[in-house]
């Protein structure tokens, strides 16, 4: 009698326990939480990317908060903390946040509509811009000028123009330019070229495509200097703690069919979203090793 009783308890606490050990294998969480890195203006980005934030909340059948990002370090602390559950991350805050140890993937990327510095696809390229008025017409004319540099952790605003101007001038840039600063975000840097606040800031060739299309500058009035090889685009990413039946819901929205988001991929200059792996981001990467 005693053995029958101890086997029904033993039965029920193992019923008890398979939920619970199953919820902790994967996450589920409501609301889900997203952060976008601060590419241009706050306002004008939520409201940019309303339209994918609706779907999500339809498809997943929950809230999903936008958690605020003062800039691209923020978003990576918020993954490697596990308070951000889906994120739009630049190539290089990407690379960082793996080489940290952040559990994440990506998903896709946007695709990109032919501007009038970027081709279409899923790569973009970084600029040196100066205004056409300043006479400045090579990097040597620059030495000794003001530099406007994005974000720390911006691929094309900050981290391959170092790398590859170091490279090219043999100095670092602190050391080649007067001032180097940091505006906080590419259409910010375009806006204090314009001004003459700085000589030359180093953007995105799709924040100026941008800028270009929305009237707010022509481009015969700036001078590119300098053009990056290709780079691959920003990755969406997810938290691989979220249950797979959550990922499959969110790769839906992304890779499925889009077809109500169009006006927003026109208002972006996109035509759509492509699927991303880890190995595009392979050079990248390379600079922020993981781990041990």
């Amino acid at each position: 009698m005693k053995k029958s009783v101890a086997t029904l308890l033993a039965f029920g606490l193992a019923l008890m326990m398979t939920p619970l050990a199953r919820a902790g294998t994967c996450e589920d969480p409501r609301p889900l939480r997203l952060a976008l890195v601060p590419i241009k203006d706050p306002t004008l980005q939520l409201t940019q990317y309303r339209p994918l934030i609706k779907r999500l909340e339809t498809a997943l059948g929950r809230r999903v908060e936008v958690v605020p990002s003062t800039s691209y370090g923020s978003v990576v602390e918020g993954l490697l903390a596990e308070g951000i559950d889906l994120a739009e991350l630049g190539p290089a805050s990407y690379a960082i946040a793996m080489g940290r140890g952040a559990k994440i993937a990506p998903i896709a990327s946007f695709r990109l509509r032919e501007g009038a510095t970027t081709e279409s696809g899923a790569s973009y390229k970084s600029l040196l811009i100066t205004r056409r008025a300043n006479g400045i017409k090579s990097i040597d004319h620059l030495r000794g000028g003001t530099l406007s540099l994005t974000d720390p952790a911006s691929t094309s605003g900050a981290i391959l123009p170092r790398h590859a101007m170091e490279k090219q001038l043999g100095v670092p840039l602190n050391a080649y330019f007067r001032r180097v600063t940091f505006a906080g975000s590419h259409d910010r840097s375009i806006d204090i070229v314009q001004k003459g606040q700085v000589d030359a800031a180093f953007v995105s060739s799709t924040a100026l495509d941008e800028a270009v299309r929305r009237g707010k500058l022509r481009l015969e009035d700036l001078q590119i200097l300098w053009k990056s090889q290709p780079i691959p685009y920003d990755p969406f990413v997810h938290r691989t703690r979220l249950c797979p039946a959550l990922v499959d819901k969110i790769r839906q929205v992304f890779l499925g069919d889009t077809s109500s988001l169009q006006d927003m991929f026109k208002e972006l200059g996109m035509t759509g979203f492509a699927p991303v792996a880890d190995e595009h981001y392979r050079d990248i990467r390379m600079l922020y090793p993981s781990p041990q």
